[in-house]
């Protein structure tokens, strides 16, 4: 009976802060999908209930997205708690990030900065940025994505 108790106790504390986070959940995905003109730069998050890093990432990302709500950035999560593989590649595909998603799936507790035209990963952002280095992050690839669609690149 103890030990039934602290499996449903530390599977509460695991699943808990998947369904608790509003502003990453399947609607605001399903959002970026719809969009006509998508952004090139894509900030795409690999997460996971039980993943410990994502618990470090993502309420500092979830501070620093607020702020570029208006960026040409298309915000992506690949939420792997429940194993839907199958669901994500779809959604990697309808995305144009099917290359990435094959080298990355599975892993979890990172953000990747990618070129939506070429599949190039600019950056990976992992539990070792602060809000302020996230903030560089989006700044610079903001800076050069705006750069090389001015040179038709």
């Amino acid at each position: 009976m103890r030990i039934t108790l602290v499996i449903i106790g530390l599977l509460t504390v695991f699943m808990a802060p998947n369904f608790f986070r509003a502003s990453w959940d399947g609607a605001a995905v399903a959002e970026v999908s719809e969009q006509a003109a998508e952004p090139r730069l894509v900030a795409a998050m690999f997460r996971s209930s039980w993943c410990s890093a994502c618990r470090v990432i993502e309420p500092r990302i979830e501070d620093v997205r607020e702020e570029y709500e208006d960026a040409a950035i298309g915000w992506v999560k690949f939420d792997f708690t429940l194993g839907r593989r199958d669901s994500l590649r779809e959604m990697a595909e309808a995305e144009g990030l099917s290359s990435i998603y094959s080298e990355a799936a599975g892993s979890t507790g990172f953000m990747l900065l990618i070129d939506r035209d070429t599949n190039q990963v600019f950056e990976m952002i992992t539990m070792d940025y602060g809000r302020d280095q996230i903030r560089e992050a989006l700044d610079r690839w903001l800076l050069v994505v705006e750069r090389l669609e001015a040179e038709g690149v």
